[in-house]
């Protein structure tokens, strides 16, 4: 089925994260070159592409990795690729609160405020977030880290907890816990360098 996305065109980025999943595109009916001659008189995929629907989620996770969020040319491009509806991939791109489909900073902390956080001094942690780097979900000064308030990050045995994505073509992700202000700012200016930061183990670092 010919899904006639309409819109901007995935970035060549973009593009490149999705095929580095997904492999590249086999003809114009799923986000290739178009080819008048063949692609108007027969399609190629069928069942074949519709049982790749389960590529879903890493094709999403891998264009949030790549650029930090999830334009809407680059839901087309996947929608095309899995010939799954737009409004299904936009569904499954706002449900999980790690994925975003507004632009972003390409460096985020995301800290947790559920239950064992919160008891453990997350709302003191955001607070100090919110004086040192400014509102949630905007970025810096710099433009280039920001923070967000996040759900369980499955990690309440050390809480408070915080999670550093870094996106690009080497993109990192990094947990910490416990873990204050202080620490989560650390993270970030090392992640906004210009050498990527080396992992951040996850144990042995309290008091950061």
């Amino acid at each position: 089925m010919d899904l006639h996305v309409i819109g901007p065109l995935a970035s060549p980025a973009e593009r490149a994260a999705v095929d580095g999943v997904l492999g590249p595109p086999e003809s114009g009916w799923v986000g290739g070159p178009r080819h008048p001659g063949i692609d108007g008189h027969a399609a190629r995929g069928g069942h074949e592409i519709r049982a790749r629907r389960s590529e879903l989620i890493p094709a999403l996770h891998a264009v949030q990795d790549r650029v930090g969020w999830i334009s809407q040319p680059a839901l087309n491009y996947i929608s095309r690729r899995l010939a799954v509806p737009p409004a299904e991939a936009y569904g499954v791109a706002t449900f999980y609160a790690l994925f975003a489909t507004k632009p972003r900073p390409p460096v985020m902390a995301h800290v947790c405020d559920d239950i064992a956080c919160r008891i453990a001094g997350a709302e003191d942690t955001c607070a100090a977030l919110e004086r040192t780097i400014g509102p949630e979900g905007v970025a810096g000064a710099d433009g280039r880290v920001g923070w967000m308030r996040s759900p369980c990050l499955g990690l309440c045995d050390r809480a408070p907890a915080a999670l550093v994505t870094l996106a690009g073509e080497q993109a990192l992700v990094a947990s910490a816990a416990p873990v204050d202000a202080a620490g989560v700012v650390a993270r970030l200016d090392a992640g906004a360098a210009p050498r990527p930061p080396e992992p951040i183990p996850q144990q042995g670092d309290a008091g950061l």
